[in-house]
């Protein structure tokens, strides 16, 4: 079983997902909510990953959106730099 990130393990009686019972008082709780039609396998191991993280369904599919954001914001930064970027960056401020 492979070993997960310290930063992913959560204690079981707590919520992994910041925003579930912080200072908002009930972000995902109380917010208006809306279906995502999805597969049943895809269904089972969001249920799954869930119960491993100890958050629900509807946290960690918001977990793995922010996850995505931050792959491809982190792609983008890897990016070699354009032309234009590079003037910029030489731009003389004075």
């Amino acid at each position: 079983m492979p070993v997960r990130p310290a930063s992913l393990v959560a204690p079981r009686r707590e919520r992994a997902y910041p925003y579930s019972a912080g200072t908002s008082g009930c972000m995902l709780i109380c917010m208006q909510s809306t279906s995502v039609r999805i597969d049943r396998a895809t269904h089972e191991e969001l249920k799954r990953l869930a119960a491993e993280l100890g958050t629900t369904v509807g946290e960690t599919v918001a977990i793995a959106v922010r996850g995505l954001r931050q792959d491809r914001m982190g792609r983008e930064l890897a990016a070699p730099l354009t032309r234009e970027d590079v003037d910029w960056l030489d731009a003389d401020l004075g």
